[in-house]
């Protein structure tokens, strides 16, 4: 418990510093970032007691980018609240979907849904509802909870997530509640940006499972994506900023991996080989293979 005390507050601190690069390095982000290749909207979703507000930077940075970029107008995300997850969705499918449908016939294209940890949920399983009116979903730092796997997260903020939804993580986990990512449904790309020091949620537990990044066909791409940055901190990272640029502005036709190769030239490489770490392979093959064989 002490650990993950220390583990937040290191979480905190590393946040108010990530804004802080935000503003400094404002100018550069500016130059660098690809902007959206025509009017696109993008709707954001806040992670678990997380306001609107914290979202404010990401859309100002996307809207400068050319989208229509909108947070989802129901205020402070305090999950289900005790209720059964199949109706939350119901709910949220209700206040969203009515919102999607106006922003896609606006623009007269999808949109694009970029969620924080149970914000990126919550747009995971939207898309699934919603496939037509989403063209592609970012999650940032967002639980997967593998029906086949335990994973540690941060006990002082899972605590807390227990007490308001008086459901433990295991309740609502596996195929009746917080669905891990399909091959192949919906049929749009899923981006995972995860991170090696997210001190709230381990990072495995975000990371797409290897057999469905595998099985993923061109329709449908799964891409994890690894970033250099706290749990807290994603949505105002600089580094969190322009992945989730260059994923927006990727063509779904012939899509193509996060290289950000071409934002750091010549010496700047070292840094980019810092905040960008490769994927790599998932841990404990053995277990994959189980979970494979148990499809």
């Amino acid at each position: 418990m002490l650990a993950d005390l220390v583990k937040l507050q290191t979480e905190l601190l590393g946040a108010r510093g990530e804004l802080a690069l935000s503003m400094l390095g404002g100018g550069w982000l500016e130059r660098v970032a690809p902007s959206a290749v025509k009017t696109r909207a993008v709707l954001t979703l806040p992670g678990f007691l997380a306001s609107e507000r914290s979202l404010l930077r990401l859309n100002g940075f996307l809207q400068r980018r050319g989208y229509i970029a909108e947070s989802w107008g129901l205020g402070r995300n305090l999950g289900p609240r005790g209720k059964d997850w199949s109706r939350h969705l119901d709910t949220m499918e209700r206040h969203l979907g009515e919102r999607l449908q106006a922003l896609a016939d606006a623009t007269s294209a999808p949109v694009s849904l970029v969620g924080q940890s149970l914000g990126g949920i919550y747009a995971r399983d939207l898309a699934s509802r919603l496939e037509p009116w989403v063209d592609r979903v970012i999650m940032l730092g967002s639980p997967t909870f593998h029906p086949y796997r335990i994973d540690r997260h941060n006990q002082l903020v899972g605590g807390l997530s227990r007490w308001l939804n008086r459901h433990s993580t295991s309740e609502l986990a596996g195929r009746t509640g917080l669905l891990h990512v399909d091959a192949d449904q919906p049929r749009l790309p899923f981006v995972a940006i995860i991170s090696p020091i997210d001190g709230i949620v381990a990072e495995r537990s975000c990371r797409i499972p290897g057999y469905i990044t595998a099985q993923a066909g061109p329709g449908s791409p799964r891409e994890n994506l690894r970033v250099l940055s706290t749990h807290i901190g994603m949505s105002v990272s600089p580094w969190v900023w322009l992945a989730v640029a260059d994923r927006l502005a990727e063509a779904r036709s012939g899509w193509r991996t996060f290289n950000p190769a071409g934002y750091f030239p010549g010496p700047l490489r070292l840094l980019r080989d810092a905040v960008y770490p490769p994927v790599g392979q998932p841990s404990k093959p053995g277990l994959r293979r189980f979970v494979e064989a148990s499809q």
